[in-house]
Order: structure tokens, then sequence, then C-alpha cells
């Protein structure tokens, strides 16, 4: 009887201990796969936009390397002790609008309505 009473009280332990496998505050139970997966901006934004606005294979490469050169620059900006965070955020929205006008230039009138159409929105 005793032998049994064992057996029971630790096949039950075990089920409960069994359960609570994997349960860590603040995470669900499955993991998502996708967390591990870079995701290259760059390669994001060209495609958006080149989506949005009918980009031909020219404009695209031109705006690849307009999104590149900003992104770096962004970085350094972010990066650069010396500066302020308002002296920051003047310098990110000053680069922002050299982006915006460098787009326009290679970009066709129907792109460019688009383009502003997308800015707009952005700001709101």
């Amino acid at each position: 009887m005793k032998k049994i009473f064992f057996l029971i009280l630790i096949g039950f332990s075990f089920f409960s201990s069994n359960a609570q496998v994997d349960r860590r505050i603040g995470t669900g139970q499955y993991k998502n796969g996708n967390q591990n997966k870079n995701v290259d901006l760059v390669e994001t934004s060209v495609e958006s936009l080149k989506e949005k606005l009918n980009l031909d294979g020219f404009q695209e490469a031109i705006v690849r390397n307009l999104v590149k050169d900003n992104q770096t620059k962004s970085k350094e900006i972010i990066e650069a002790v010396s500066y302020s965070d308002i002296e920051k955020r003047n310098l990110l929205a000053e680069l922002g609008e050299k982006f915006n006008i460098e787009i326009k230039k290679i970009l066709l009138p129907e792109q460019i309505e688009k383009y502003e159409k997308l800015i707009s929105k952005k700001k709101k």
C-alpha cells in the first residue's frame, strides 16, 4: 500500500513539474520564430517606395543609394556624443529634408505627388 501511494505521489509531482517547463515571466509558451530574423531596413524601404511610387530600375538604384547614405549619416548623428538631443533632432530633420529634396529630383511629377502624400501621412 505504501509503495502504491508513493508511486502515485511521484507521478503527480512529475506531471505538475512537467507542465511548468519553459514558463518564463513575460513570455509565451511558444517562441516566435521571426524574432531572430534580421531585416535590412534599406531593402524594405526601397521595396516599399518601389511598390508605392512605381519606380523604374534607374530610380530604384538611385533611391537605394540615397537611403543607404541617409541611414549612415543618421547613425553617425545619433551615435555622436558631442551633440545634445535637441541638436540631434534638428540635424536629423535637416537630413530628412535634404533626403526628400534629392528623391524629388529623380521622380516624375505623378510620382512626386504620391511621394508627398506618403510624407504627409507619416507626419500625421
